[in-house]
């Protein structure tokens, strides 16, 4: 008699070519290797589908927002990310910048180019930068101007004409 040797169960993994999301049943054997392998502020479908029922956001973008509000966004993805926003924001906070939107209508032969808050709104929406964060950093931008504006202004009259002291400085 031939004994039959059994074959190896068949590897589950998901593959880069299958349909998503995989199911539900092979999600959590899997979580892990398919969460690790995701670029920072964004989540595989099957995160979206099974752990918080809702659809994946449409972008990127729109898919880090969605994950800062939510406060979903660990601390390593949010070293990561909060820089490259920042840094996004200084520059379109720019005097000058302006943000091309390509071909407005049908037709066009030439880029349209948006320019002052259009053009920051514009690049913020590209970027995925919360909006919480664009506040928290237009108040501190707005501060710093109030501060360096404060500092220039020229010192307030102390009620002495010019030259003139009241003797207080004197050294005998």
């Amino acid at each position: 008699m031939t004994v039959r040797k059994k074959k190896p169960p068949r590897d589950d993994r998901p593959r880069l070519w299958e349909d998503r999301p995989i199911s539900y049943e092979r999600w959590p054997k899997h979580k892990d290797r398919i969460m690790s392998s995701t670029r920072a502020g964004s989540r595989p479908e099957e995160w979206w589908a099974y752990e918080k029922q809702m659809p994946r956001p449409r972008d990127l973008a729109a898919e880090r927002i969605t994950l800062f509000e939510m406060a979903e966004l660990t601390e390593t993805e949010l070293a990561e990310l909060i820089p490259e926003w920042r840094e996004c924001y200084e520059k379109a906070s720019k005097p000058g910048f302006s943000y091309c939107i390509g071909h407005a209508k049908p037709g066009d032969t030439h880029a349209t180019w948006l320019s002052g808050p259009a053009a920051r709104r514009a690049q913020y929406r590209r970027v995925g930068i919360p909006p919480a964060l664009i506040k928290k950093w237009d108040a501190e931008r707005k501060r710093r101007a109030k501060t360096i504006r404060r500092l220039a202004e020229p010192a307030a009259d102390s009620g002495v004409a010019g030259g003139e002291t009241d003797g207080a400085d004197r050294v005998d």
